[in-house]
């Protein structure tokens, strides 16, 4: 097994635990489409886990599905630099440190994931041809 397959493997577990994380710390209650985006992330990473299982090259809708979770990420990014800019103007850092803490290593797992299996696609399309 190569560092590659490992790296993914990794990377879609730390995925699938920072998800649920994310939402039992502040989604449980909520109805938004974050609650989505969390069942995006979810269902790409145990897909990507399946496929590596069985030893399975990525397709398109890998793809697809991958740039949904980067779009979230982007979302994400977006929340957290709000949660900074407020916490920075109003001097109040109570539990933000907490949402912080949990959100970048969540975007920089979620994005290198994506990379990592664009990545893989792209040599499975070069074999191919």
């Amino acid at each position: 097994m190569t560092i590659f397959i490992i790296m993914l493997r990794t990377l879609s577990y730390l995925n699938i635990a920072f998800a649920i994380l994310y939402f039992l710390l502040y989604l449980l209650n909520s109805t938004s489409y974050a609650m989505a985006g969390i069942f995006v992330v979810i269902a790409f990473n145990a897909l990507v886990l399946r496929n590596i299982e069985q030893q399975k090259d990525f397709k398109l809708v890998h793809f697809i599905i991958g740039s949904t979770n980067v779009f979230f990420a982007g979302f994400l990014t977006l929340w957290v630099t709000h949660v900074i800019l407020s916490s920075l103007r109003y001097n109040y850092f109570g539990h933000s440190w907490l949402y912080i803490s949990l959100c970048i290593p969540f975007i920089l797992c979620i994005v290198l994931h994506f990379i990592l299996v664009f990545r893989k696609y792209r040599q499975g399309v070069a074999t191919s041809l």
